[in-house]
């Protein structure tokens, strides 16, 4: 009996406690377009390894583009960024980003929020 009980305890801490507390596993999507239009907010589904690139294209269209090794973010629901002037930036719960979209790995229950703002990271293009 005492056998029985700790298989069914193991059971339960090693197969249905996982299962059950992994059923709600998310991450939320919040998208600020810069007032070209109405900011949206996106519960979507967490799974071991998503990046953030991965969790954005899950809710919106998106288009990239890639710089060398690098790819960047470049269009949100068509509003399309402008080199040097304005580009898509993200955050991870309140923290600015500190690697590139497609390498960041999400943990279940982050906020990720991209914003559409002033590019201060590409010169103009009339500067290059």
């Amino acid at each position: 009996m005492k056998h029985l009980s700790r298989m069914l305890g193991m059971f339960v801490v090693f197969v249905l406690l996982p299962a059950t507390l992994g059923a709600n596993q998310s991450i939320t999507v919040e998208i600020d377009y810069g007032g070209l239009q109405q900011s949206r907010k996106v519960e979507t589904k967490w799974k071991q390894g998503i990046t953030v690139l991965e969790a954005l294209q899950s809710v919106a269209k998106i288009e990239t583009k890639q710089s060398g090794e690098f790819i960047f973010v470049n269009s949100i629901d068509g509003v399309e960024g402008q080199r040097g002037d304005m580009a898509w930036y993200y955050d991870i719960n309140g923290k600015r980003a500190t690697s590139l979209a497609y390498k960041r790995i999400l943990n279940e229950g982050d906020r990720m929020r991209w914003e559409y703002t002033k590019d201060v990271c590409s010169p103009r293009r009339s500067e290059q």
